[in-house]
């Protein structure tokens, strides 16, 4: 049992030695200002939209599907390594001790996030309903308590071998998630909510009894860890290198097209490279994309002048900056010093692309602007994009590549 004990808090401390390795990095650039900024502003404009909310507004419906969302995605932090299904599968039944710590850990993290989540709600719930923060605590407890069932149940999931069964345990888990919530907020009769005390502890039996005489699957729990250490170096990987960073290439031929805008010359060798790069590496293809989602959902949604152009500025400066990095993506292999090109042609050739990519990001953003806003708002919005883009290849981007270079970055 000490053996077991002792793993636990060894494997606790690597990992929290792991993430402050990165985390000083992440913390400590321009990107905090940003996201401090965007905060605020998020803040301020959410001020402003709350107080515009009257009693037809569905605050039951939002807040229960929002709640919901996060308490059935439960995922539990077990910290295993690929080479415990080897050294310890055969002691499977002695680690009892490890995974309910494992549990508990991922309940207390996942905890803070959704009290974070929940004091974000809460101005649009006193304002709808007129009970004021009299009820978040009791809110809040409630939810620790449903959270804490949902660990329990993704838990008895994980031994489950057939994959199907995790979705459809999902989609229980979040239909009964929401409306809970749903009739919490509604303040619904005292019969519902003992509806649902006999609908959480029929489910936890029905789970417990069907997975009791099982194994875990080490695979399974291998691979969700790998995926989130992956996801948490990927996002490190912006900032600094991430040695253990495995990334992932597709083919997408469907881009192949936009090949043909590179002429055949020596010069252009690094731009064909870079190009594609860009193209089929998942890390910074996807990263563009994302952003260019969620920064035309915003800017389609968003009616005021001076909130689109913060907007639109802010993801443009949030995927160059982001972007940077892919200069030093094949900076390991030796075949790129092979090429008979001079390397000044690979930061030319970079800054290039990158420009290229900005310039679309703002007319994207511009077009959907005049889309949905005045089309005086658009065409400045557009103009100012452009100017903000040229202006950070221009200047920015040589001096933050030097400092790559040289290694002094932060």
């Amino acid at each position: 049992m000490k053996q077991i004990e002792n793993l636990w808090k060894e494997r606790v401390q690597l990992h929290t030695v792991e993430l402050r390795k990165y985390l000083k990095y992440i913390f400590n650039d321009h990107l905090l200002f940003v996201a401090i900024f965007a905060l605020g502003a998020g803040a301020f404009y959410y001020n402003g939209w709350v107080k515009t909310l009257d009693e037809s507004f569905p605050v039951a419906w939002v807040m229960g599907i929002i709640l919901g969302l996060f308490l059935t995605m439960s995922p539990i932090y077990t910290f295993l390594k690929e080479a415990d299904k080897v050294y310890l599968l055969p002691i499977e039944m002695k680690l009892k001790f490890y995974f309910r710590k494992a549990i508990h850990v991922s309940f207390m993290l996942q905890s803070y996030i959704l009290l974070m989540i929940l004091a974000a709600c809460m101005p649009m719930y006193a304002k709808v309903t007129g009970n004021g923060f009299k009820s978040f605590f009791l809110i809040l407890l409630i939810l620790l308590i449903v959270k804490l069932w949902n660990l329990y149940l993704q838990w008895d999931v994980l031994k489950i071998q057939d994959y199907r069964i995790s979705y459809i345990d999902w989609l229980v888990r979040f239909v009964v998630n929401c409306s809970f919530i749903y009739f919490i907020i509604e303040r619904s009769s005292p019969w519902i909510y003992g509806l649902y005390i006999l609908i959480f502890l029929g489910l936890y039996f029905i789970y417990h009894q069907a997975t009791k005489e099982k194994t875990l699957k080490w695979d399974t729990l291998i691979n969700k860890e790998e995926k989130r250490m992956s996801a948490f170096y990927r996002f490190a990987n912006l900032f600094t290198d991430v040695p253990k960073l495995r990334g992932q290439v597709k083919r997408r031929k469907w881009l192949d097209p936009l090949l043909k805008f590179v002429q055949y010359d020596q010069k252009n060798t690094y731009s064909y490279l870079f190009i594609r790069t860009f193209m089929r590496t998942s890390e910074y293809f996807g990263l563009f994309i994302r952003l260019l989602l969620i920064g035309g959902f915003l800017l389609y949604f968003s009616d005021q002048f001076y909130l689109v152009l913060g907007i639109s500025i802010i993801f443009i400066y949030l995927t160059g900056f982001q972007l940077i990095p892919m200069i030093r993506f094949h900076e390991l292999k030796i075949w790129q010093f092979l090429y008979p090109v001079q390397r000044s042609f690979k930061e030319k050739s970079f800054i290039k692309l990158l420009h290229v990519i900005l310039l679309v990001q703002s007319v994207i953003f511009g077009v959907i602007v005049l889309i949905s806003n005045k089309w005086e708002n658009g065409l400045i919005v557009l103009i100012v994009n452009i100017v903000f883009s040229i202006g950070f290849v221009k200047w920015f981007v040589p001096s933050r590549i030097k400092k790559i270079n040289k290694g002094t970055i932060f």
